[in-house]
């Protein structure tokens, strides 16, 4: 159906630039070869009337008082902002507003969920559809790291509360596994006396647009930390970005261009690159166990098999995800797992020094314009619809 698809068509479109050139260069390179004028980029977009004024009032204000409302048609505006990267008023209040997000997202999650956050933390969120591309089972080998790291002594600066969101199909038992270990280890963190004054980690229920819409503005860190290579676009780095926090992210999707647009200084990049990930699926060169054996991620893997875990939860889903990682980790959760850990502890380093960290906000804020939807609606419109 997709060969009939691109040939009977007259535009082809990736959604993204990366996602674009390896449509072109992999995975349609002999359609692109027959049809090469058929073939553009179309990246993805996001509407601001929801994901800025809807969602976050207080900042969408404050953004009229420094620029007026011109932004409100013409999304790239918001790089008037960059007038301000030095004014330490704003510094101010961008971490008032976030401080007051952190708090509204607070009253939400107890009234709806029973859950209480400590609103001066960090808060790190992860909130999408769980597939081991996306790799939320790294994130959560991020979060044994850590606990394992409080529990010997070494503590964080400020408190960490790490956020999962998102559900898996009914039929794909490796992502339901990867949940169960989630609240397997919220479980065990946030009911450790000694651990949970530093560290909290949620599995938000039934994750939504509207869950995302309180979530979103309060969030400091924005985990896009999928395969590279394996995801197309992606929006939630973008509603992330506009809303004031920064990306721990590959070179994969969309993340390729908010790098562009930002700066390597503005974004935390870590991970092996789209190139070297195609060429180790050609040619079968990635071997988890070579990883594991590895003294510090060794030690994080075999936690998921612990007593302290599986007293708490399902042996056999425990055991099962395991040996997944040991034994074939399709989507390389080990090739980049001590990159990550690193890139996150410099990211926490750079959050206490407060005026480089709202430096970097306001320079993403700015940059964000680019992915509007009305931007992406109008390429469409000019480029393929009225061609």
């Amino acid at each position: 159906m997709a060969n009939m698809d691109i040939h009977f068509s007259s535009s082809v479109n990736g959604v993204a630039y990366l996602h674009t050139e390896i449509l072109k260069n992999s995975e349609l390179k002999d359609f692109y070869e027959i049809y090469p004028e058929k073939f553009n980029n179309k990246t993805n977009g996001i509407t601001f009337r929801r994901w800025l004024e809807s969602c976050n009032e207080d900042l969408a204000d404050y953004f009229k008082e420094l620029i007026g409302t011109d932004y409100l048609k013409d999304a790239e505006q918001l790089k008037e902002l960059l007038k301000f990267v030095d004014d330490k008023n704003v510094y101010e209040k961008l971490a008032q507003i976030k401080h007051e997000n952190k708090i509204k997202l607070k009253k939400y999650l107890k009234h709806t969920q029973g859950i209480i956050i400590d609103e001066n933390s960090i808060i790190d969120t992860q909130i999408k559809r769980f597939h081991e591309y996306k790799r939320q089972q790294m994130n959560a080998l991020y979060v044994i790291k850590k606990y394992l790291d409080i529990k010997n002594g070494k503590l964080p600066e400020r408190k960490i509360t790490v956020f999962f969101g998102g559900k898996a199909a009914p039929a794909y038992i490796i992502a339901q596994d990867i949940i169960h270990l989630i609240l397997c280890l919220s479980e065990l963190i946030n009911n450790d006396p000694e651990v949970n004054k530093y560290l909290n980690v949620f599995l938000v229920e039934n994750y939504n647009v509207s869950v995302a819409e309180k979530l979103i503005p309060a969030t400091d860190i924005s985990e896009q930390i999928s395969l590279a290579s394996k995801e197309a676009s992606g929006t939630g780095n973008m509603k992330f970005m506009l809303n004031g926090a920064l990306t721990l992210g590959t070179l994969d999707g969309a993340n390729v261009e908010i790098d562009e647009l930002v700066g390597r200084e503005n974004i935390y990049i870590f991970g092996k690159e789209s190139d070297e990930i195609i060429k180790l699926y050609e040619t079968s060169g990635y071997v988890s166990k070579d990883y594991y054996k590895k003294a510090g991620v060794k030690e994080v893997v075999d936690f998921i098999v612990s007593d302290d875990l599986v007293k708490l939860g399902n042996k056999e889903r425990l055991e099962r995800l395991y040996n997944e990682l040991l034994n074939k980790d399709w989507f390389m959760t080990l090739i980049d797992f001590e990159e990550y850990y690193a890139k996150k502890e410099e990211m926490l380093a750079d959050y206490e020094n407060r005026e480089l960290w709202l430096k970097k906000v306001i320079v993403n804020i700015a940059k964000a314009g680019f992915f509007s939807s009305d931007r992406t609606i109008d390429q469409y419109n000019k480029e393929i619809w009225n061609k």
